[in-house]
């Protein structure tokens, strides 16, 4: 569905409603279940990616696949070791950095640029169709927002030029806000889109504790924390340990 159809129709009360939702959690880790919200379903996305890029080596802020894909996993994982090295985005990143400005970028803007083996590894392997970046740069901080279509869903419908700038204008500020929130070191955790319980798990699974340990420390049962820590899995788009580390900058992630 193309913005214009959105809005023009009672999906413009829903946008209206998401995009409050976000902006009264802006500060807090409830912004990114508010921010998903949108967008799930506003932006249609089936996939979504915040990376930080102040460092040489990027962060990563958010991963989550509400509906994965079986194929689309431990994309961040990958980027994060060595893809982060050829994205066909950074020269543009490296740009902005500094500004106060903002970028939307599509799939089809960069594809031609890409190397063969990049565009098999993060494209067609994952069956990933199409892609929408928002580069956004501001209040000492530069984030680039990743949006994936799979192929079975189709790729997204742009919209009108004007509708279309304004709409991941509001986006990109939003995430600006909150990502350089001054609490922002209890902000930037990809973890913060999981329930409860499955961020506990997670988060001693980064400290080093194993199952059993894990339960004695959440008073459950130890069946229990194998379902929580797929399902986060799940949620994050990753299928190991070593992705976890990865996506959270843990030591064997590095």
């Amino acid at each position: 569905m193309s913005l214009e159809r959105y809005f023009a129709g009672d999906g413009a009360l829903g946008y209206l409603q998401a995009q409050a939702a976000c902006l009264a959690a802006v500060g807090s880790p409830a912004f990114n279940v508010a921010f998903l919200e949108l967008v799930e379903t506003v932006i249609k996305a089936d996939q979504c990616m915040v990376f930080s890029y102040q460092e040489p080596r990027p962060e990563c802020y958010l991963s989550y696949a509400q509906n994965p894909n079986k194929f689309a996993t431990n994309i961040a994982q990958r980027y994060l070791r060595s893809g982060f090295r050829d994205d066909p985005l950074r020269p543009m990143v490296d740009e902005l950095r500094g500004t106060d400005d903002v970028r939307v970028v599509n799939f089809a803007d960069i594809k031609d640029g890409m190397s063969q083996d990049y565009l098999e590894t993060f494209f067609v392997a994952q069956e990933i169709s199409d892609k929408i970046s928002v580069i956004c740069s501001g209040r000492g901080e530069t984030l680039v927002l990743n949006f994936y279509r799979y192929q079975q869903n189709g790729p997204f419908v742009v919209s009108a030029p004007a509708l279309r700038t304004a709409f991941w204008q509001t986006i990109a500020h939003m995430a600006l806000l909150h990502f350089t929130d001054p609490g922002r070191s209890a902000l930037t955790s990809p973890l913060n889109s999981l329930s409860a319980r499955e961020k506990d798990i997670c988060e001693a699974m980064l400290q080093g504790h194993t199952s059993e340990a894990i339960a004695w420390r959440l008073d459950i049962s130890p069946n229990t924390v194998k379902p929580y820590r797929q399902r986060a899995y799940t949620k994050l788009g990753i299928n190991s340990k070593s992705a976890l580390f990865a996506l959270c900058n843990g030591p064997s992630g590095r």
